[in-house]
């Protein structure tokens, strides 16, 4: 049986939001994407509050990557 492999539903935006030139924008990008995805109410609560206070680009661009990874079980805490 071939291993199924998991893809994150943030792989969808991933390179928007390292295309972004702006912190706000990359924001804006993340939290409307998921926003409007199925995650789990709890995981996406989080992940609302943890992106509207990054206070950087590279952040925003760092926590999305580790949350895709994450969900894909390659992630860290």
């Amino acid at each position: 049986m071939a291993k199924r492999e998991i893809k994150s539903v943030i792989n969808g935006i991933i390179t928007d939001i390292y295309s972004a030139r702006t912190l706000d924008e990359a924001k804006e990008l993340f939290i409307k994407f998921v926003d409007a995805t199925n995650i789990k109410d709890s995981d996406k609560q989080k992940m609302l509050e943890e992106a509207a206070n990054m206070t950087s680009l590279r952040k925003i661009q760092m926590y999305a990557t580790n949350a895709m990874f994450k969900y894909e079980g390659l992630g860290i805490d």
